[in-house]
């Protein structure tokens, strides 16, 4: 019988052959890994060939307390972050206090949803969050390597232990509100550092790249620093209380301090003080139409200004410092181009505007924050003007990463006006603006206030009854209150039913819905 056998290639043909089909391979492959993905490309469904793309990282630098005028502190950052990519002017923080805020920045859900609503139980703190529901959760889910480093949620100790979602988890116990000499929870180990914290922060940062680089999974880190938030003074501390005192500068800037007789920056400081000293929120004169917590307050030493506008200005200035060398081990890992790298702060500060000093409060000292992106299909050095806020950052991470959330998340994906593709108003209702609890010291509970922030008015409805309004296109440092005003009545009645509408809001759709214009003042 015949052989059915095809006929026998002569082997140089045959080798000839492999070296070539081997070749077109590798130029595939190449292709594939090399062309940066379509813009807004986010997952395995929408770019052809992402299985073999390798998905972008992200990496979320985040400062603690930082006033957005105090960029200016920070030239690293708009050097190698903003420069290299986008700048939010018009950055929020819906609940700027530091556990709510920190809470918004782990679930992208609002307060009354994640169940943090304040810095201490019952209604806030660590124990208050569900640590089994948080972005790293989701994203490890989706086959991230994650890393946790710095400070977590107020309340957090090492003895509760690894939180779920982190690969690399380096959690801050107790000790950094001084800055020198803490605990951290590095691993499943209580580990005393003998420095300085924002050094340690930096220093972790870069190793934890060089670690999460090793492997063939994208990573997602949270480099979480304290600067530059007041520390406490031990010789007025009572149980949980303790004073306030500016940050302790790093030995690096005492050292520069001792050369040239100068904190870091300290002259740029010498003068955001007299602009804040100088600005007519300063140590109102009339604080009649403010709600109790403020119109009690004393008027603020214009020396505590300056010392602590010093003290704030060489705390980022350390942190500025620690930018380089993560973006340094980033580029010598290969893995700069394909990494998102997000700066961010929890919550800004009031430095005596309205007679205050701290944030919590509905003011733009205390709401408005900085938001730089550099990363894939980002042009470098742009600038918008769209309203985002920090709550719109999971849903951006997951959207990056094709995951899933296991919560019905309140933001909204920031990825395509990151990359240029949209700039349509994300909030076109508003922005929900809370601050609580109350009193938490007393054990009574409930909002402090909610209020509202449109491109035009503040408003903001207090648990006592008391309203404030401010019309920011005529009164920019919300001096004086509107709220009453007949001409202003119908803006009130507005923003009052947007307020009651979104406090009670679940998901991207309820909590960004439009409501149309608002009305304009009476004559």
């Amino acid at each position: 019988m015949p052989s059915l056998s095809p006929p026998r290639v002569p082997r140089p043909v045959l080798a000839a052959l492999t070296a070539f089909v081997v070749l077109l391979t590798v130029a595939a492959v190449t292709d594939l890994r090399t062309d940066p993905p379509p813009p807004g490309s986010t997952g395995a469904r929408e770019a052809p060939g992402f299985l073999t793309r390798e998905r972008p990282n992200i990496i979320l630098v985040s400062s603690d307390d930082q006033r957005l005028d105090e960029m200016q502190f920070l030239p690293e950052v708009e050097r190698l972050i903003g420069g290299e990519g986008i700048t939010f002017d018009n950055a929020l923080t819906p609940h700027p206090l530091c556990c709510p805020a920190r809470a918004e920045l782990m679930t992208g859900q609002l307060a009354q949803n994640n169940g943090v609503r304040g810095n201490f139980p019952p209604q806030g703190g660590y124990k208050a969050f569900d640590e089994s529901e948080h972005v790293g959760v989701w994203l490890q889910d989706a086959g991230y390597r994650t890393a946790f480093l710095g400070k977590m949620l107020n309340g957090y100790s090492y003895k509760d232990g690894r939180d779920p979602g982190w690969d690399i988890f380096d959690a801050t116990s107790h000790g950094f509100a001084d800055y020198y000499d803490f605990k951290q929870f590095d691993g499943d180990e209580v580990v005393d550092v003998d420095g300085y914290y924002t050094d340690y922060v930096g220093e972790k940062a870069v190793e934890y790249v060089d670690e999460l680089s090793q492997d063939d999974e994208p990573f997602f880190m949270w480099v979480s620093h304290f600067a530059p938030h007041p520390s406490r003074r031990r010789d007025t501390c009572e149980k949980d209380t303790c004073g306030l005192e500016p940050p302790r500068s790093s030995p690096s800037a005492l050292a520069e301090q001792e050369r040239t007789g100068k904190t870091p920056h300290q002259d740029a400081a010498d003068e955001l003080a007299r602009s804040v000293i100088e600005s007519p929120a300063f140590n109102e004169e009339d604080v009649s139409d403010k709600q109790g917590l403020v119109a009690r307050q004393p008027k603020m030493s214009e020396k505590t200004v300056v010392r602590t506008a010093r003290g704030r200005a060489s705390a980022l200035s350390s942190l500025d410092e620690t930018v380089a060398p993560l973006v340094e081990e980033l580029r010598a890992q290969g893995e700069l181009d394909n990494t998102y790298l997000v700066f961010v702060t929890d919550n800004g500060f009031q430095l005596g505007e309205h007679r205050w000093f701290g944030k919590i409060l509905p003011y733009e000292e205390s709401v408005r924050t900085p938001m730089l992106v550099r990363g894939p299909g980002i042009e470098p050095g742009t600038r918008t003007s769209a309203t985002a806020t920090i709550v719109d950052l999971v849903p951006t991470f997951l959207d990056i990463a094709g995951a899933e959330p296991g919560l019905l998340t309140d933001g909204t994906s920031l990825l395509d006006l990151w990359q240029g593709l949209e700039e349509e108003e994300l909030y076109p209702g508003g922005v929900l603006l809370q601050g609580g609890p109350y009193k938490p010291e007393t054990g009574k509970t409930g909002w402090l206030y909610r209020g509202l922030r449109t491109d035009r008015y503040t408003y903001a409805r207090y648990h006592d009854g008391v309203v404030e309004l401010y019309d920011r296109d005529r009164d920019p440092e919300q001096v004086q209150s509107v709220a009453g005003r007949e001409r202003y009545a119908a803006v009130e009645a507005e923003l009052a039913r947007r307020t009651t509408i979104l406090s009670a809001c679940r998901g991207a759709e309820e909590c960004h819905q439009d409501f149309g214009p608002v009305p304009e003042p009476g004559r």
